[in-house]
């Protein structure tokens, strides 16, 4: 019963949390380190959270919520399709190989010798770069060593930018062709209100902003956005000491969302063009 209180606690830590460190997660959450490693262990055979580096210092070691969508699940017994982490780190080598790269075409032994990968993990990233057309093939010969490949920088650019934001989740739907590789600049805190709204319906202010993980001035900031693209639908008050709660509306969420991963900020910074009239 004591290890299942723990858990609880853990699990309410790092579902307000994208990324987070064991120093902090000790501090918070006030369990023995012992004790919190196996219970992060556990969550990470769930596919809730991946460790994102090793480090020396175990107090620096870090982890990544892999998924904002999925958080809802964090206390039900849900089975998540754990992201291929070995696969998404070799990917992320031969990119910044390729990042490195001064020419703009680079031969394939050049760049396997680079990468330092098993020659058949090196040729299976090779079809996942062309198919991602990060690289392009202009000469093919018999011999395989010889092949030559042209760098689309700017898709490379945008390949590492999902990896500096530390978006696994989005990166494997890159490579399962669930999504176009094309990194969009998107309001963050804007997409975190979003994501609580789909999942919740009634909520008050303050509730929204921490379930959001932001504070109530940063929501205020988001407030008007949030009443004229149509995602209030009404309000109302249990009691007159009570605060105002709100009614969402989750559809109208996922429309707004859909249209600022599809780039709707980078072209109005006040998502004008989703006010509703």
């Amino acid at each position: 019963m004591q290890n299942n209180k723990l858990e609880d606690r853990v699990r309410r830590y790092i579902k307000m949390k994208k990324f987070f460190v064991l120093s902090d997660a000790l501090i918070i959450t006030g369990i023995p380190k012992d004790i919190l490693l196996k219970l992060l262990s556990t969550l990470e055979k769930e596919g809730l959270i991946v460790q994102d580096r090793d480090n020396r210092s175990i107090m620096n070691k870090s982890w990544t919520v892999l998924s904002r969508r999925e958080k809802r699940f964090l206390g039900d017994k849900f089975t998540i399709k754990k992201i291929d982490m070995e696969k998404l780190k070799a990917i992320k080598k031969v990119a910044l190989v390729l990042e490195q790269e001064v020419s703009d075409c680079i031969i394939y032994h050049k760049l396997l010798s680079q990468c330092k990968l098993t020659k058949g993990v090196f040729a299976s990233l090779i079809n996942i770069f062309l198919g991602l057309n990060v690289i392009n093939e202009i000469k093919k010969n018999d011999i395989k060593q010889n092949r030559v490949f042209e760098i689309n920088r700017e898709l490379l650019k945008d390949l590492l930018t999902f990896y500096k934001q530390k978006e696994y989740k989005q990166i494997d739907e890159i490579l399962n062709k669930k999504r176009p590789l094309r990194y969009v600049a998107v309001p963050k805190d804007l997409v975190k209100v979003l994501v609580v709204i789909i999942d919740n319906e009634v909520l008050k202010r303050d509730e929204l902003a921490v379930l959001s993980g932001l504070t109530r001035k940063r929501l205020k900031d988001w407030w008007q956005v949030i009443r004229r693209t149509g995602l209030i639908l009404d309000s109302f008050k249990e009691s007159q000491k009570q605060r105002v709660s709100y009614i969402f509306s989750s559809k109208r969420a996922k429309e707004v969302l859909e249209s600022v991963r599809n780039g709707a900020f980078e072209k109005n910074k006040e998502l004008k063009q989703l006010w509703v009239k």
